[in-house]
């Protein structure tokens, strides 16, 4: 078993075939490019005419529940005619994916709505040869390459060294030859340049009732859809984000396990695994509670080190932990990346809305300070946006490195454990919609948008607290920011006035 955990669900894209992954899949794409795929990372691809559609992963149709990977992509290839339109049609679907599409001109790489199906590709004038893959390591390995002087120095800073769940910023990665794949952006897999296809058009204003309706039945399709597909085990907290999973699970749920990780420097009393625990018994429903432990099996361990570059640490116990208890028998299903619709940055950056967000403030939310290896990619980022209409550009930050970046990693490093991770906000179309509806149903600390959510699918849950940890906390510290902010602002006009006076 451990020896088939080695770069679990990964790939590589390159040259030619790698003699070292022989008992991989092998898809060759054309005389320029061959695809080596984990055996158990699914596959398809539907070819028609000069045209083909390669699917890596999973991919979900919520108007469609019933539809299998073959239905999408035989569904889309008949659809496609020109590639720089292609893009829209994808809008629709959840799961977690990357579609190689080649519509006779030219072949692009793409991956799902906030790229947790990652990829990371070299950079041709380094290399020549174009090399794409789930994790830069591999790649690193196979072309003998040494991590960047200035990535070193990031990696050895303090602002680095005080995250346990450090991350790189934007499109970086350790090696200055290969670039992050960020979402919303696609590789042309010819000339090796990357380019952003979304956003593409402005937002329609949508009121909270429409914003509900629409957002509620997208989240029960995807749902049902990976239920119909997966033997899903549902990680429960105490937080907002997988109470309205849950929500959403209702017709469901009786197929569902439900699972909580004890983490190793929480007590068993910790609310993540009381609230959950108290809300499932009214339910009617088993909890079952992984508990985390040092004492982990030295081949695993030896494995997760190979699996990414830089691994974190912290996850290896109960990624440990997970293993051992459902085998790789179960598809785990998150309640991730719903934050990029709940106003995220706002407490910590409240005067964005009257004044141009700045590559330092963008720094400072990632608390990287003025750590000059994160200022240069989020000022590339800043620069690079061109054209995002209305789209909010903190939220698009969210996005593009809360989610692209560090989430994409995590689970990639988390799939060691679990026969695939479900996420089911990951849907371009369901993103959408939540943002269009005002910001004032959005933000901190009622969090109209969600709690109504939950309401509308299922009133029942709200009998139990969400997050009541947090509550005091969060409202003071949103409270203090407001604050902080006009002050500063008076007493630089202040300090101003006395200067003139001088």
């Amino acid at each position: 078993m451990f020896e088939k955990l080695l770069y679990h669900n990964q790939f590589v894209l390159g040259p030619f075939f790698i003699e070292e992954l022989a008992s991989w899949k092998r898809i060759k794409m054309n005389s320029s490019m061959h695809l080596n795929v984990h055996p158990d990372l699914n596959t398809y691809q539907a070819v028609y005419e000069n045209k083909s559609i390669t699917l890596l992963g999973f991919i979900l149709d919520p108007d469609n529940p019933q539809a299998s990977d073959s239905d999408i992509i035989n569904g889309l290839i008949h659809k496609l005619s020109n590639g720089d339109t292609f893009f829209e049609l994808t809008y629709d679907f959840g799961g977690r994916w990357i579609l190689i599409v080649n519509d006779a001109k030219e072949i692009r790489l793409f991956n799902d709505a906030t790229g947790l199906r990652q990829v990371f590709y070299t950079e041709t004038h380094y290399t020549k040869d174009l090399w794409c893959a789930s994790q830069p390591g591999i790649i690193a390995q196979l072309l003998n390459l040494k991590m960047d002087k200035d990535a070193v120095d990031f990696i050895n800073s303090y602002e680095f060294r005080k995250n346990k769940e450090f991350r790189f910023p934007c499109d970086s990665s350790p090696y200055k030859e290969i670039k992050h794949l960020l979402p919303n952006h696609y590789l042309n897999l010819k000339t090796g340049l990357c380019k952003r296809y979304w956003p593409d058009k402005p937002f329609q204003n949508l009121s909270l009732e429409e914003g509900l309706e629409k957002s509620s039945k997208i989240l029960k399709a995807l749902m049902k859809s990976a239920s119909n597909r997966f033997d899903l085990a549902f990680g429960l907290t105490a937080g907002l984000d997988s109470r309205l999973v849950l929500a959403a699970s209702k017709e469901i749920s009786n197929k569902l396990s439900y699972i909580t990780v004890r983490q190793i420097d929480k007590p068993d009393n910790y609310p993540d695994i009381i609230i959950p625990s108290m809300l499932l018994s009214k339910l009617g429903m088993k909890h079952d509670v992984v508990k985390s432990s040092f004492i982990i099996n030295d081949e695993f361990i030896n494995i997760f080190k190979k699996n990414v570059t830089l691994p974190h640490y912290i996850y290896a116990p109960d990624a440990h932990a997970i293993l051992a208890y459902y085998c790789q028998s179960k598809v785990a299903v998150t309640g991730s990346i719903s934050e990029i619709a709940r106003w995220p940055f706002r407490s910590r950056l409240p005067r964005s809305h009257w004044k141009k967000v700045t590559v330092h403030d963008l720094s400072q939310v990632q608390n990287m300070g003025e750590n000059q290896f994160a200022i240069k990619h989020f000022e590339n980022w800043l620069l690079g946006l061109g054209e995002i209409y209305n789209v909010d550009v903190l939220d698009l930050f969210e996005w593009e490195q809360g989610h692209g970046t560090w989430l994409a990693m995590c689970q990639l490093e988390f799939d060691i454990a679990w026969k695939d991770i479900f996420t089911p906000y990951n849907c371009r179309n369901l993103l959408i919609n939540m943002l269009s509806v005002k910001e004032k149903c959005r933000r901190p600390p009622k969090y109209v948008l969600h709690k109504k959510l939950i309401l509308k699918l299922w009133p029942e849950l709200l009998s139990v607290s969400i997050n009541p940890h947090y509550d005091t906390k969060t409202f003071c510290s949103i409270i203090k920011s407001y604050i902080r902010s006009p002050l500063k602002k008076i007493l630089k006009k202040a300090v101003n006035r006395v200067q003139r006076d001088d």
